[in-house]
């Protein structure tokens, strides 16, 4: 199984259609005036499988730290992907899709500074999603 695509939004659903809906993508700042402070968003993953891959499950987590490698989840989030079966009508060679969101809104941002989240795949680390949290500029009127 490998990750085709992740990033962060304002907010996501994955329908059994098998699209993915994203308002707000490609979150790299968070603007808050008060900390501590949620994060207020969504991570969205497309994952990519083999027939084989598909037919096993697999654990995706999701890890959070601040620029000193502290961490700001007190547990990872970790999700388990259930074996799916290929239907006749799948293309041989063809890849599965799997679309995942994962709702982050209340995951505590303590204070300004620099964040990641870190994903793994079946304990390997695929990506890195770095992410600021900022005041704003305040306005001298």
């Amino acid at each position: 199984m490998r990750l085709d695509w992740a990033l962060l939004a304002n907010a996501a659903e994955s329908p059994p259609n098998g699209l993915v809906y994203i308002l707000g993508a490609g979150i790299d700042t968070l603007w808050r005036d008060d900390f501590p402070a949620p994060f207020g968003g969504a991570m969205v993953l497309r994952v990519l499988s083999s027939r084989l891959e598909s037919e096993r499950g697999h654990k995706v987590e999701v890890h959070c730290s601040d620029e000193d490698g502290k961490a700001v989840l007190q547990q990872p989030v970790v999700l388990g992907l259930p074996p799916r079966t290929v239907t006749s009508e799948h293309p041989q060679g063809w890849d599965l899709a799997a679309n995942i969101v994962i709702n982050l809104a209340q995951v505590p941002i303590p204070k300004p500074g620099l964040y990641r989240f870190e994903i793994l795949i079946d304990d390997q680390q695929v990506r890195t999603l770095p992410f600021r949290a900022v005041r704003p500029p305040r306005s001298e009127s």
